[in-house]
């Protein structure tokens, strides 16, 4: 399976803009040690999303859900701006919270906590990200982690073990599938 190279282009975007304001900004200012950390730290996850590799380096625990900071710190140029997108999109409404898109079966982005008339616990969240820290393990009996860059499909093996944990989940009750929007990763596996 590939990814949808597009999505690296935000990536690729974001890098150029920042070594871009780092090359015009005063010399030895805060200012371009920032944007510079930011632009190095997006051409490398470029390199690692195209090369379908390095998900693990952002530190995010398959048990907890989340990245201790000394782990997620050397990325921060890339998980700040990552965050702050997902939160403006989700803010401006432009993506849903999570939706239950049949009886039991919950498709949702990060902020899947805030849905309206969601369950008050869920027996299974599916977490398609590496970038965001998640939000519903407090919400769930069971948690799987299936670290995916955005826009890069899991693998085949990854699929069947998502599967096979969503099944076992909704005999239990209803289950969370989600990502960080809610429309690429985790609509791959909902199918």
């Amino acid at each position: 399976m590939g990814a949808v190279h597009g999505v690296a282009y935000k990536y690729v975007a974001i890098a150029a803009a920042a070594s871009y304001g780092a090359y015009v900004s005063q010399p030895h200012s805060y200012a371009r040690l920032g944007l510079g950390l930011i632009g190095a730290t997006n051409a490398v996850i470029v390199v690692l999303f195209v090369a379908d590799r390095g998900t693990q380096l952002l530190g995010k625990d398959a048990v907890t859900g989340k990245a201790p900071w000394y782990r997620a710190l050397p990325w921060a140029g890339f998980l700040l701006p990552t965050w702050l997108y997902t939160y403006v999109h989700t803010l401006v409404g432009r993506v849903d919270t999570a939706t239950e898109v049949a009886p039991g079966w919950w498709l949702g982005g990060r902020y899947a906590d805030r849905a309206p008339g969601r369950p008050e616990r869920w027996a299974g969240v599916l977490d398609l990200t590496v970038e965001l820290p998640e939000r519903c393990l407090d919400l769930c009996d069971d948690y799987l982690l299936v670290r995916c860059w955005d826009g890069a499909p899991p693998h085949l093996q990854d699929l069947e073990r998502a599967a096979a944990f969503c099944a076992t989940a909704r005999r239990r009750g209803p289950v969370l599938v989600h990502c960080a929007h809610g429309r690429g990763r985790s609509t791959t596996a909902m199918c």
